[in-house]
């Protein structure tokens, strides 16, 4: 499956533990659980952002979704568009 041309994420809304909604740039809106991930692929750089008050410190830079000032926890657009997040990372 395919994403559109120049998909972006242009809005975001935190729903509830580590569920966010995420709005795209064609319209389709994902609620989008990263728990999960978080808790099935422990790491170092993202392990705090199981604390809810760090996971809820999100933001929307360029199109994606965001943790950290560096970017430290991010996700590929197109798994985030097909609610997929165990594709990202396959350990």
């Amino acid at each position: 499956m395919n994403i559109p041309d120049n998909l972006t994420i242009i809005n975001s809304e935190y729903i509830d533990n580590y569920i966010i909604r995420l709005s795209f740039s064609d319209g389709t809106t994902n609620d989008v659980d990263f728990a999960g991930f978080l808790y099935r692929h422990p790491h170092p750089q993202y392990d705090k952002y199981r604390k809810l008050t760090k996971f809820k410190k999100f933001s929307i830079k360029n199109g994606d979704i965001y943790w950290g000032k560096n970017g430290d926890l991010m996700f590929p657009i197109e798994n985030l568009y097909f609610n997929n997040l165990e594709r990202c990372y396959d350990f």
